[in-house]
């Protein structure tokens, strides 16, 4: 009794002064939904708990070979947490083609110092996550934005679709993952990076609910080619009035309420052989829609639209006048086979459909050593050695041909010897110590880039592979703008892994750029473009819908500026054309030609390999000039050659 008494007061003395703190939840894409080669996001939840001072610090997040134990990227962010108190970070990380494991750690940080570097020896807390099977690259990945009750998943997860018709093998399938609310959407568009198609009922699509950040990303990422499909029905109230309104292929005229389902539906939908044949006349809501410009009509009839699409950018959007979720819609059958046809007909866009090749592509591998073939006399300290080193080598001889001379005596000579070298000596150290300060401190940059213009929102995507070389070896950094991200090109040889900044501002800091060998990233970045691109010239343009095309030669595009009306009297199979082009320009189409990278664009595919399928006119051509990027401290840009796409339709609309 006087033990148990003794005990009870040790806890009750302990228990105020109990603390810690913990990771309370690590999870990798949308509920362990990601891809190999895809960004995802990385959301992570920290709790403290009487903890005796407030924690300021890092928080850590390295991705590491899940076999070898090696680093591959690390990530950080920081924080503070008060004594008691809990913290949602979201970190978006890059999923490379290697199985991973993730190693999230709280280090502390003195407030005087900055950086990933700038810690304290001792980590805090640790915590370690080894993802679930990651979702193939040509298989559906669906995220719905829907409340509880809701039955894509019944239908379509893990439905099982042919790559082609003929074949009796299911050889790719469909996967639904869910958010758990309209705060999970992401706020950038590499969120999405992963998700082929987002579905979404029954949300309130407001300003107030939808930040402008999760707007843009949302928005961003059909435009780079996902696929955006609305429920209709009872969500008019939703759609409309919506930040999407203005953008969906039809306008929303009003709601109804229709008695029975209408033929082309019973079709489509199985409805004629279901099991409850009083389901053809259950009452269902309706929104009549009326098309507006570049409407494609999926299944309707002249007089009434039930499924409509518009291509938007790359991406499309896709609008349902029913909701898919309500009887008699959401019956089994039905949604069974309306779900397969949706998947295989409009569930990705070509774009994303073409992820299937990406496996096979090594268009990045071949970037990568086009960097690497620069010619030496091209390498910034090989430049600067071809002007020094004959200098050097005249002085060196001039000093012992001076101290050899036979006219004097063997202790002369001797003395000299000594002499001569110790002032070699002393002339070669002095020239390093020389160099280090006097050496230029620039970054010579070389870039490869695809602009892809989106005239309708006024926007435009970035993507540059990027070269650093330095005169000696340099450390500088790469700030990033709102809504961007960056990652290695290659990360083969990489003695350390490359760390990456991420906060209301991103960067790559710390870089090491030395001169024998390159640095090279791949750089991917949504801006306006408004102004930043009035009067861009293009060399080598055409305009090209399909394989039919017609060569512009240079043109001058801008806000007042129009293209010429000429017939498409030209044939192109392969994208970017080589015809004309030479030196690092023709490499890098060739490359870009060679790995398909923009075969959707003449040639676009889906599950059925329709011969309709819609082609989108384009305008592609070379800018000379190179788009910049923001990189501290002094900088050159040696080589550009940017590849520019612009989506014509949606210009007129």
């Amino acid at each position: 009794m006087q033990a148990t008494t003794i005990l009870l007061l040790l806890l009750i003395a302990v228990s105020p002064t109990f603390s810690e703190i913990v990771f309370e939840d690590v999870s990798l894409g949308f509920n362990d939904g990601y891809k190999k080669r895809k960004w995802a996001p990385l959301n992570i939840t920290v709790r403290s708990q009487n903890e005796p001072n407030t924690f300021t610090g890092e928080l850590i997040v390295e991705v590491r070979n899940l076999n070898s134990d090696e680093p591959i990227y690390q990530y950080a962010t920081p924080l503070q947490l008060s004594k008691t108190d809990r913290k949602h970070k979201r970190l978006y990380i890059y999923c490379p083609k290697k199985d991973i494991k993730i190693i999230a750690q709280l280090l502390p940080r003195d407030d005087s110092e900055q950086g990933i570097q700038a810690y304290n020896s001792d980590t805090l807390v640790k915590y370690e996550l080894t993802p679930q099977t990651q979702i193939k690259n040509r298989d559906y990945f669906v995220l719905v934005l829907a409340p509880s009750g809701d039955k894509i998943a019944k239908f379509a997860d893990k439905m099982k679709l042919k790559l082609n018709e003929t074949q009796d093998v299911d050889e790719t399938q469909a996967h639904v993952r869910y958010l758990p609310n309209s705060r999970a959407m992401p706020t950038q568009w590499a969120g999405y990076s992963a998700v082929d198609l987002l579905i979404i009922r029954e949300a309130s699509l407001t300003d107030r609910r939808i930040s402008t950040s999760q707007q843009n990303a949302l928005l961003n990422w059909v435009q780079h080619g996902g696929t955006l499909l609305l429920s209709g029905g009872s969500n008019y109230q939703y759609l409309q009035g919506s930040f999407l309104e203005q953008y969906l292929p039809v306008k929303l005229i009003h709601d109804e309420t229709k008695d029975s389902v209408p033929p082309i539906l019973k079709q489509q939908f199985g409805l004629d052989t279901t099991s409850k044949p009083n389901d053809v006349h259950t009452p269902y809501k309706n929104i009549y829609f009326e098309p507006k410009k570049g409407c494609q009509t999926l299944i309707g009839t002249d007089d009434q639209i039930y499924i409509a699409k518009r291509n938007f950018g790359s991406g499309q959007i896709i609008c349902l006048a029913f909701d898919y979720n309500a009887p008699p819609f959401s019956n089994l059958k039905a949604g069974e086979i309306f779900w397969r046809w949706l998947l295989m007909t409009h569930g990705k866009s070509s774009k994303r459909f073409a992820d299937k090749y990406a496996p096979y592509r090594e268009h990045e591998k071949k970037i990568n050593e086009l960097f690497l073939s620069k010619m030496p006399t091209q390498v910034p300290l090989i430049k600067l050695l071809t002007i020094i080193l004959p200098l050097y080598l005249i002085g060196c001889g001039g000093i012992v041909f001076y101290v050899g001379r036979r006219n004097s005596s063997p202790r002369k000579r001797i003395h000299r010897y000594w002499i001569g070298t110790l002032i070699i000596v002393l002339v070669s150290v002095s020239a390093i110590g020389f160099a280090r300060v006097v050496l230029p401190k620039d970054v010579e940059i070389d870039l490869f880039s695809i602009l892809t213009i989106y005239p309708e929102r006024k926007n435009a995507h970035l993507q540059t592979y990027i070269s650093l070389r330095s005169f000696a070896y340099t450390e500088t950094s790469i700030t990033l703008y709102q809504d961007n991200v960056i990652r290695p090109l290659l990360n083969e040889g990489r003695t350390q892994p490359a760390e990456f900044y991420q906060n209301t501002q991103a960067y790559l800091e710390e870089i090491i750029v030395e001169p024998w060998s390159p640095s090279t990233y791949v750089y991917d970045h949504f801006f306006t473009a408004d102004t930043q691109l009035n009067e861009m010239k293009l060399e080598n343009a055409w305009i090209i819908n399909g394989e039919k095309a017609v060569d512009l030669g240079t043109i001058t595009i801008g806000k007042d500026n129009k293209l010429p009306q000429e017939p498409l009297n030209e044939i192109v199979k392969k994208i970017p054309p080589t015809d004309e082009l030479a030196g690092k320009r023709e490499k890098f189409a060739k490359i870009l030609q060679q790995e398909g990278l923009f075969l959707y664009l003449s040639k676009p595919e889906n599950l059925l390999n329709t011969d309709d399928i819609k082609t989108q006119t384009i305008l592609i051509g070379w800018h000379p000039t190179a788009i910049p990027i923001r990189q501290e401290g002094s900088n050159r840009i040696v080589d550009s050659e940017t590849f520019v796409i612009m989506y014509l339709d949606a210009e007129s609309n």
